[in-house]
């Protein structure tokens, strides 16, 4: 049984649903002056459900002391399209999301993955002061789209 699809129409009645862009790692390239650079896939917009995460699972993510700004993302997807955080074995840096109000968000965990069955993924992101370096790269050849 799918609660998921029992709930949804409920959840964004309470709280809505927004449109993120994410940025999908691909993994590093050697820069021209030998410095590791991460790598990201064309941006994508994709539905999300974003809400905070409480003090008590931060305590129990080793983040108590933490003074970031942290939020949990229910994003829509396939197991073929899913977001991640840190994948060594793939050599990706963690995915990026940027919400409508234009701050960034780094992917550090996956928290819950029903891709396969119920189609959606819970991510913990955490806001970033700049937008990334690499990303900022990637906007300036794209045309700043």
């Amino acid at each position: 049984m799918n609660l998921h699809a029992i709930v949804r129409g409920i959840i964004p009645a309470v709280n809505p649903d927004e449109s993120v862009v994410w940025y999908r790692s691909t993994g590093q390239q050697a820069s021209g002056y030998g410095e590791i650079e991460p790598t990201y896939a064309d941006p994508v917009t994709v539905v999300a459900q974003v809400q905070s995460e409480g003090d008590e699972a931060l305590f129990h993510a080793d983040r108590a002391g933490d003074n970031s700004i942290v939020r949990k993302f229910y994003l829509m997807a396939s197991p073929e399209s899913r977001t991640a955080g840190i994948v060594r074995v793939d050599s990706r840096n963690g995915d990026y999301l940027q919400r409508e109000d234009g701050t960034w968000w780094l992917v550090v965990a996956v928290l819950e993955d029903f891709s396969a069955k119920s189609g959606w993924t819970c991510v913990r992101g955490v806001q970033q002061n700049t937008i990334p370096a690499a990303l900022q790269a990637q906007e300036a050849e794209d045309g700043g789209d």
